[in-house]
């Protein structure tokens, strides 16, 4: 008996421990700070196809601390059933139901733990991402390359007008922050050269309070619509200086691909921003410095390959507070980094410490081959070559171009040196050799001696006309050239001079770093005649746009002339319109010259008046039909139209239909970033100008309310209205201070492909299916009309809210 008894005890005392342990607070809550993690990790992503069920993968969560799990978006419980919703310290699996689909779509869940600390309740969280797609796959689809190929990176810069989604793997780290904290680096995840982008946002990347969190190896996808492609320093961005898109994180783990091992530092050009690795040791002169070691600015430490070829580590004062902690070994190994770009040459930018660990083996030692004598001709591949008694026929900024018995090359020395020879010296040129703008070139470092001086005679130029500039761009040769068009000269640090040519044509003329004794600077705005040597297609991985010469004579062109309206007319009001005066300019012609002629189907409908380098324009009178009055006024030398501008007169008091401008009292005055937002100057729709309003966001929906309409009686209004690309938003109506609705007040509005990114925006094929009418009956001179994407007329939350709305009238 005594035996049961003192077992019977010792189960009491156990089961007394495991029920209230040190861990547990007085009500069941766990005592310290809390800790949850998801397969492993702070995030996880499972996916099901569109068959829908319950999947057969389950979400292992190890939580210290009493676990709740949410929705980010509520509305994603009606598809996506979690079990369990909540538990304890512990292993728990949850398993996922997903209901039927015919479109993909994803949902966001928070597990939050949580814990006491002193009587103050503290939390930890872990995120559960939810797929549901045509293939059940967690892999994401990426398209760097195939945007990256759309684009064109003008120097001066192009403003992206359409819609175009980009998705990417962010591989550069704004933790080691190796290029700036308002820039990510993109790619796919391949070893193909061309498939990385750089990306400039208006805010932070990260550690900021208004940061993106766009971590390294994550997904993410977003419209580049209103950002500027451009070649910064030769770099290819987009740039969002307005307003940031709005950004997808599709997956916040690491993916970050493998470094794609590049062999020829001469080819890191091909692999900007793109993840790589060189097999390389510093120069001896460096081994022992702190990879970052200079107070402030750039520290560029040299590097080289076997072959002795050499490309720069590149530190930005934003990683100096770890790179100022490392030194360089004398060790040779793997270097790992993103390619960013320095005086024409690819850089590598390491992100982190961990970048920099692959420096273990023995120093080895460099073999450096002899260069290849040849001619300009023979030289049909990269590789290291000398040529000997070239004559230079032409220079500029960055070097010059020389000229055998066989043919012409240009020798790149770097922009601002000081060892560029004069036209007319003989000199002998050994170096790499590399590929740019489709066309071999000396790369920079270069040995250049001068060996004598010879008479240099220009051969009779090739004239560019429409017919042959093609031929020349798709397969470069060194020619002497001569080319005519309008200069314009444009850049914040570094100017830029391209040509605009008088056919019709894709590529621009570019004149690469012209010499002061050109003076192209004076030629701004004017028709011009260059002569020199076209080099290259301007681009450093091929098939660029610009037709790049350096130039031996620049002379203006007296003999075309010029016409450019520097003012644009807007539409004249339907009633009581007002006069509207245009400027214009003329180059090579006098004003008196210019005549004018209104064209078009409403000539009729406007009359102009000239004075001196003005012209009055006037509407005839109202126009009281449902159909705008359009025109063309043309300005004329000797009977050729060399600019016109568009007129337009608004109609007024009928359908709207193939209208898209709204009455005032529906054209939202807030930003174009603000819920609900105007549409912004510029945004069209079929190729005409639109107004209106947006409403929602990627997380919200919106609210409109019309200003007081001042008609009364019974009237229909009528409108066009799109969601936003890709998603689904239902649109309710409603009428204020008298009035009353007579049928249908709420729609399901098609996607529409131009409403993404940001205003202004350019919508497309908007038809019958886009346009809605509401039957209203006692409106009052106070009524107002209410839009909005949510049934309670808020901004409240929800994923698929948002819409554009044009074209809004009452008749």
């Amino acid at each position: 008996m005594n035996f049961w008894k003192t077992l019977l005890g010792s189960v009491m005392v156990l089961a007394a421990f495991t029920a209230c342990s040190d861990d547990d607070t007085d009500d069941g809550g766990y005592k310290g700070i809390p800790e949850i993690t998801v397969d492993g990790g702070t995030s996880t992503t499972i996916a099901g196809s569109l068959a829908g069920g319950k999947l057969e993968q389950t979400v292992e969560v190890v939580s210290k601390g009493a676990w709740e799990l949410s929705f980010e978006n509520e509305s994603d419980a009606t598809w996506c059933t979690p079990s369990p919703m909540n538990g304890n310290t512990g292993t728990t699996q949850i398993s996922f139901t997903l209901g039927q689909a015919t479109a993909e779509r994803q949902a966001t869940l928070t597990l939050t733990a949580m814990g006491i600390v002193e009587g103050i309740p503290v939390t930890k969280t872990a995120t559960i991402i939810v797929k549901q797609n045509e293939g059940g796959t967690t892999e994401v689809t990426t398209n760097v390359k195939a945007v990256r190929d759309q684009l064109t990176f003008e120097q001066t810069g192009k403003e992206i007008t359409e819609s175009l989604v980009l998705t990417g793997i962010v591989v550069s780290d704004y933790v080691g922050n190796n290029i700036n904290n308002h820039q990510i680096m993109v790619t796919d995840n391949t070893t193909e050269s061309g498939a990385g982008l750089m990306i400039r946002f208006k805010g932070y990347v990260g550690n900021s309070g208004t940061d993106y969190n766009l971590t390294r190896g994550s997904i993410v996808s977003f419209d580049l619509k209103g950002g500027t492609a451009q070649s910064y320093y030769g770099t290819y961005q987009v740039q969002f200086t307005n307003a940031d898109p709005e950004i997808e994180i599709l997956d916040a783990n690491d993916n970050t691909p493998e470094a794609i091992e590049v062999s020829d530092p001469a080819k890191l050009i091909d692999y900007q921003s793109q993840y790589v690795k060189v097999y390389s040791q510093p120069v001896e002169s460096i081994r022992g410095e702190m990879y970052y070691n200079v107070s402030s600015g750039y520290a560029n430490q040299t590097f080289q390959t076997k072959d002795g070829s050499t490309f720069l580590l590149s530190f930005n004062s934003y990683s100096k507070d770890w790179a100022s902690t490392i030194a360089i070994p004398a060790k040779a190994g793997y270097i790992k980094g993103c390619v960013s770009l320095n005086n024409n040459a690819g850089n590598i930018s390491p992100r982190n410490a961990d970048d920099l660990a692959g420096m273990t083996d023995d120093p080895f030692t460099v073999e450096t081959p002899e260069p290849e004598k040849t001619t300009i001709s023979q030289i049909t591949a990269a590789g290291q070559y000398e040529i000997e008694a070239a004559t230079v026929v032409a220079t500029y900024t960055g070097g010059f171009v020389m000229s055998d018995e066989t043919a012409s090359i240009l020798v790149f020395l770097g922009y601002g040196a000081e060892n560029i020879p004069a036209v007319g010296d003989v000199v002998s040129v050994s170096g790499g050799v590399t590929s740019y703008g489709d066309a071999f070139q000396f790369a920079e470092g270069a040995t250049v001696s001068k060996t004598g001086t010879a008479t240099v005679e220009y051969p009779n130029p090739t004239e560019i006309t429409e017919s042959n500039i093609g031929g020349l761009m798709e397969k470069p040769v060194v020619t002497y050239v001569k080319m005519t068009g309008t200069l314009s000269v444009s850049g914040n640090y570094y100017n830029y001079y391209n040509i605009e040519f008088p056919f019709e044509t894709s590529y621009t003329g570019s004149i690469s770093g012209p010499n002061a004794d050109l003076n192209a600077g004076s030629y701004d705005g004017q028709m011009v005649t260059v002569e020199g040597y076209f080099v290259n297609n301007g681009s450093k991985n091929g098939g660029g746009r610009y037709f790049t010469v350096v130039a031996t004579k620049l002379t203006p062109d007296s003999s075309t002339p010029i016409v450019t309206f520097t003012t644009q007319p807007t539409a004249f009001a339907a009633s009581n319109p007002e006069p509207q005066t245009l400027t214009y300019t003329v180059t090579n012609v006098e004003a008196s010259a210019v005549e004018f002629a209104i064209e078009g189907t409403n000539a009729d409908k406007f009359t102009y008046e000239k004075s001196g380098e003005t012209v009055v324009v006037k509407a005839v009178g109202d126009n009281t039909t449902d159909a705008a009055y359009t025109a063309t006024l043309a300005a004329q030398v000797d009977g050729k139209t060399l600019a016109s501008v568009e007129l337009k007169q608004n109609g007024v008091g009928g359908s709207t239909t193939g209208g898209f401008e709204s009455m005032a009292q529906f054209i939202s005055d807030g930003s174009t970033s603000s819920n609900p937002g105007s549409l912004g100057d510029g945004t069209t729709a079929n190729g005409e100008a639109a107004s209106g309003f947006k409403l929602g966001t990627s997380k919200m929906s919106g609210a409109f309310e019309s200003a007081a309409v001042g008609v009364t009686g019974d009237k229909t209004l009528g409108f066009y209205a799109v969601a936003w690309n890709g998603k689904k938003a239902t649109l309710y109506i409603k009428i204020n201070n008298g009035g009353t609705i007579n049928g249908a007040s709420t729609f399901e509005l098609n996607a529409n492909v131009g409403a993404a990114g940001n205003a202004p925006y350019t919508l497309q094929e908007l038809g019958d299916d886009d346009y809605y009418t509401v039957s209203i009956s006692g409106l009052t001179a106070e009524s107002t009309i209410s839009f909005s994407t949510s049934e309670n007329f808020t901004a409240e939350s929800n994923s698929n809210g948002r819409a554009l709305v044009c074209g809004v009238q009452l008749f």
